[in-house]
């Protein structure tokens, strides 16, 4: 019982590990004429200069350089439904395994336990692989501006309008 209770204990703990990145900051994908920079941050403008950062240390990129902005692509459909079964699938799997050596006699009595482990498990496999999956297989990313034919001006007002959170 004492392994049950330090089994369950620990998943719940570990399940509220991914929980603790969901609060951050919306991230770009940011085309110039000479490079791209994929999941930065826009913090400011000075000086006609765009102020980024990584998530490490902050990079000024000049705005006549901007060519476009888009936003990340999201987790796909058909990766989260496809990692969801089957993570389903292997959670019931490894729940059966694990609940056939937590329950004692699992085959003559104690099959309702199992079942219960077997669905807790699959349930927590179901929903981990969908975020495993729909990363995996992502959509296309969304252009916000094409600004190829911009002048500087524009650029700047509308990335102060749209995208800098003061």
């Amino acid at each position: 019982m004492k392994i049950a209770r330090l089994f369950i204990i620990t998943f719940l703990l570990v399940g509220l590990l991914p929980a603790q990145g969901e609060l951050k900051q919306e991230s770009y994908w940011i085309y110039t004429y000479s490079s791209e920079m994929k999941d930065y941050q826009i913090n400011d403008i000075e000086n006609d200069q765009l102020v980024l950062n990584n998530g490490k240390w902050d990079v000024k990129v000049s705005l006549d350089e901007v060519e476009m902005i888009l936003s990340p692509p999201k987790p796909g459909l058909l990766g989260q439904t496809l990692g969801g079964g089957v993570g389903c699938w292997l959670g019931q799997l490894g729940g059966c395994i694990i609940g056939v050596m937590l329950v004692p006699g699992a085959y003559n009595t104690g099959m309702e336990k199992v079942q219960a482990i077997m669905y807790a498990v699959g349930l927590a496999g179901a929903y981990y692989g969908s975020k495993v999956g729909g990363n995996l297989l992502k959509g296309q990313p969304e252009v916000l501006a094409d600004m190829a034919m911009w002048t500087l001006d524009e650029k700047k007002e509308w990335i102060q309008t749209n995208l800098i959170n003061y």
